[in-house]
């Protein structure tokens, strides 16, 4: 029976030593990765590039019984130049600043937003009238072929066009 306790002891205590080591490890990695992140985004040139807010989005945690809550606050931005799509964490004053659709310069480094100031970019100009094709028209009295911008008939004089008897119904000369 002694034996079983000290097994049983030497067990529990191995088994202590290895969760401690995996939570001292899993917060070790935790924080050298936050490093290495700080350090590749100062490693990085401040941009500033025109860009779109795409879409916003925001994440609540700890919202249970008699528990406080944290938000999170993301935007994600469109780049105009080559169409690159950047999602990144904002402050609370940034996040309610900016609507869906804004077009602006966004000023990044790395991973690392640094701002958005929204610019009113000039709509583009709308597409030019439609060119209607002009066609001649017909004298309703020799039934000569009229050009369009002729206001009577050359061989005859009239001004009656043809399409203007076939709603009257009379063929009369003008």
């Amino acid at each position: 029976m002694h034996v079983l306790f000290t097994l049983m002891f030497t067990l529990a205590s191995l088994f202590i030593f290895v969760v401690a080591v995996l939570v001292i490890g899993v917060f070790a990695v935790t924080i050298f990765k936050g490093i290495a992140q700080w350090s590749s985004n100062n490693a990085q040139p401040v941009l500033t590039v025109p860009a779109l807010v795409v879409t916003k989005r925001q994440h609540v945690s700890g919202s249970g019984h008699d528990s406080s809550t944290s938000t999170w606050y993301y935007v994600t931005f469109e780049t105009v130049t080559d169409d690159l799509r950047q999602e990144f964490s904002v402050r609370s004053v940034d996040y309610s600043g900016l609507a869906e659709g804004d077009t602006g310069d966004l000023t990044y480094q790395g991973t690392r937003y640094k701002g958005f100031i929204r610019v009113r970019r000039p709509a583009a100009a709308p597409p030019p009238p439609p060119v209607l094709p002009v066609s001649n028209w017909t004298c309703g009295y020799c039934a000569a072929s009229v050009p369009h911008n002729s206001p009577q008939c050359p061989a005859c004089g009239s001004s009656q066009r043809a399409a203007a008897l076939a709603t009257t119904g009379t063929a009369s000369a003008a």
